[in-house]
């Protein structure tokens, strides 16, 4: 959680987003090489953004809800 004066972050470095999401590192990538999960790179580190985080989340869980329906 964020303190009272700090910034809020738009976006993790991969570490930081498996610390955030419990995702795994192979399940991170497998993600990203799906074309499910869109990060960008500045430099060498790889990035991904707090609302691409969410969007990648909100996706699984709509696809849990439709196969418990199913």
């Amino acid at each position: 959680m964020a303190q009272q004066n700090e910034p809020l972050k738009m976006s993790y470095t991969v570490d930081q987003a498996l610390s955030v999401t419990g995702l795994n590192r192979n399940a991170f990538y497998a993600a990203i090489s799906r074309g499910e999960l869109v990060t960008f790179k500045i430099g060498r580190r790889r990035m991904v953004s707090v609302r691409a985080l969410q969007e990648f989340i909100e996706r699984k869980e709509k696809e849990i809800t439709a196969a418990v329906a199913a």
